[in-house]
């Protein structure tokens, strides 16, 4: 490269032309070299790999090899085209032989087309009858598959049918249960079917599957029968087999309810064991029930608490078999199943009940019966058995109750003894009403309504304090109007502090405080009386009363005076002594105030008349004080 570089550069300062030659018109090939060298090859890869393989044809960089240049080329290019055309020939050669082998395979495969042609021709009647015989392979093949999914469809499984028909000893499990939910589905599938033309298959099949599912229910319903009566054990184990088979018997309601009846009877038998062990037997829950018989209301209070929880514990056994809670079948079922322990208790309780001779005792059971009365009608029905029972046993108690409150209220006030000197009430008052303030502190308030509350108050204080003041008033009906009237305050009052710290006795207060009144009025009378004749106006008002006063009245007014000085100076001193027994502060004051009102009123009529008759001068003489008077000194 750097020769010929050289030889370039030789050559392109020869053909430039000498400084006297300025003006005379280049070479033409001097113009090209200059332009060749005007070039940068630095950017012309293509020329630069040309003179580099140019480079290879120079062995020595000398004139003659530069000069034979152009010979050297033209006879590699020739030795270039002669190898050429070898490889060339041998191509040729082996084309023309692959056209003698397509040309041979031509001329088969013509033969081969004649004779497809041939035998298509001879076929033809065969290709028709292949593709009609296609046409209906095809038509075929969809009605399998029609009859293939209508089977499917409406036609149980061998597995199936032997699930359903397998006899009462089979097992039920969950294949069953899946058998008997394909049948319900084929039978209402076969709705569809009777909207269409194939009514007469539509009603074939349903004839078939409600075969099948009788066969199936009845099947069904013997399985749940058995697994019922093996429920009368303490703890029974409500399997999810046996509550789906309740479920799926709903269909069929005398079924359902013959297996309901097996439940109810293992389960009263399981409750009346249970509860007879409860009585008489140590187990998980203490000691036995009955050897607390000896306390009526405990041992009434734990039977009923006992059924209590067992017909809490049944009514969750109920639901987790049913699947119903509070619905009437559910309350049905509760009430057989406790109709067993209606007997051992009825009998327990009435025992205690007819031995019970304690009112105080007898109304707490009274109390504890009502309240569970209360809680088993809100468990089960006002109409079961269990119900009806414990109505029966409070109502017999009650009447117990109130009979052994009459005997024992009889009994109290028999031979009522005759009072002391002080007019406060016996001992024997004191027993009867500490007998009746115990009943009503023991009574439950949450167990009635308030008109039954106020009804069976009213019967409780009718029993006691009817006789109680009767007998009262006879004991002293020898004693002076004073004494009797001052003695039956004291006893009323006696009575209604005692019971005006209960709910529902206002009527009754209100009949003592009207009784206690008219006692009162009467002491009151007695004390102005007294009042009135101390200071010697009493023939005088009485006469006033009466008509018009004689003279002999006026004349026994002339010593008023002083003894209404002395009145206004201590009037205490004149009060009865009967008054002061009265027991009650409040009575005693308002009988005082009473009696000095009636005295001024009488005082005032006296003064009044005496002022008339004689004059207003005799008056003041006879009478020192103007009412006015009187009645500022003695307040």
């Amino acid at each position: 490269l750097n020769g010929i570089m050289a030889t370039v550069a030789e050559t392109s300062a020869a053909s430039v032309p000498s400084p006297g030659q300025g003006q005379v018109q280049q070479n033409p090939l001097s113009r090209k070299l200059n332009k060749i060298l005007e070039n940068s090859l630095d950017d012309d890869k293509d020329t630069l790999e040309a003179l580099e393989v140019l480079s290879g044809f120079l062995d020595k960089n000398t004139l003659q090899a530069r000069r034979n240049l152009r010979s050297d080329l033209e006879k590699r290019s020739l030795t270039l085209n002669e190898s050429f055309l070898q490889c060339i020939s041998h191509l040729v050669e082996q084309v023309q032989g692959l056209q003698g082998e397509v040309g041979t395979m031509k001329v088969c495969c013509d033969d081969m087309q004649q004779r497809l042609t041939a035998a298509k021709t001879r076929t033809s009647d065969l290709l028709k009858e292949t593709s009609e015989l296609q046409v209906k392979n095809r038509q075929l093949e969809m009605k399998s598959k029609v009859v293939a999914a209508f089977l499917g469809r409406f036609e149980l499984t061998p597995d199936e049918l032997r699930l359903l028909d397998g006899g009462q000893s089979r097992n039920v499990g969950d294949g069953f249960f899946a058998a008997v939910k394909r049948v319900k589905q084929i039978h209402e599938d076969c709705k569809l079917l009777l909207r269409t033309s194939q009514q007469r298959a539509g009603l074939e099949i349903m004839e078939s599957m409600a075969m099948h599912l009788e066969a199936a229910f009845e099947q069904l319903y013997h399985w749940s029968q058995n697994q019922c009566r093996m429920m009368n054990t303490d703890l029974p184990e409500m399997s999810g087999k046996l509550r789906q088979a309740l479920q799926e018997l709903k269909e069929r309601p005398i079924l359902f309810q013959y297996c309901v009846d097996e439940y109810s009877i293992a389960r009263r038998m399981a409750l009346v064991r249970c509860f007879i062990d409860a009585l008489t037997r140590e187990g998980s829950s203490g000691r036995p029930i009955e050897l607390h018989s000896h306390d009526p209301v405990r041992y009434c209070g734990d039977m009923l608490g006992w059924l209590h929880q067992a017909i809490a514990t049944e009514n969750d056994h109920v639901s987790s078999l049913l699947g119903e809670q509070g619905d009437e079948r559910a309350v049905a079922i509760l009430g057989m199943v406790t109709e067993g322990a209606c007997r051992p208790l009825h009998v327990r309780v009435e025992q205690v009940v007819v031995s019970t001779t304690d009112a105080v005792i007898a109304y707490q059971l009274v109390n504890h019966l009502r309240y569970y009365q209360g809680v088993f009608q809100g468990l089960l029905s006002p109409t079961a058995p269990l119900v009806q029972t414990i109505t029966d046993l409070t109502d017999l108690q009650s009447k117990m109750f109130f009979s052994a409150l009459n005997v024992h209220v009889a009994k109290t006030l028999e031979g009522l003894e005759t009072p002391l000197p002080d007019l406060a009430p016996v001992s024997k008052i004191n027993e009867l009403l500490s007998l009746l303030q115990s009943i009503l502190t023991s009574r439950d308030m949450t167990v009635l309504t308030s008109d039954n509350q106020e009804r069976d108050l009213r019967r409780i204080l009718s029993s006691c304090l009817d006789p109680l003041i009767q007998s009262c008033t006879e004991c002293v009906s020898g004693f002076s109007r004073l004494d009797r009237a001052v003695y039956m305050i004291n006893c009323l009052y006696l009575i209604q502090s005692t019971i005006s710290l209960y709910e529902f006795t206002e009527r009754q207060l209100e009949l003592l405080e009207s009784q206690i009144q008219t006692y009162l009025g009467a002491v009151i009378a007695e004390q102005t009386s007294h009042l009135l004749g101390t200071v010697g106006l009493s023939d005088f008002h009485g006469a006033l009363k009466q008509g018009k006063p004689s003279e002999e009245h006026f004349k026994a007014l002339e010593g008023c005076s002083e003894k209404l000085t002395a009145l206004t100076l201590a009037p205490d001193q004149y009060q009865l002594s009967q008054c002061r027994l009265l027991t009650s502060s409040r009575l005693r004051d308002e009988a005082h105030r009473r009696a000095i009102v009636g005295f001024r009123d009488a005082y005032e009529a006296v003064y009044a008349a005496v002022s008339t008759e004689k004059g207003l001068a005799t008056v003041v003489d006879i009478l020192q004080y103007s009412p006015e008077q009187l009645e500022q000194l003695l307040s």
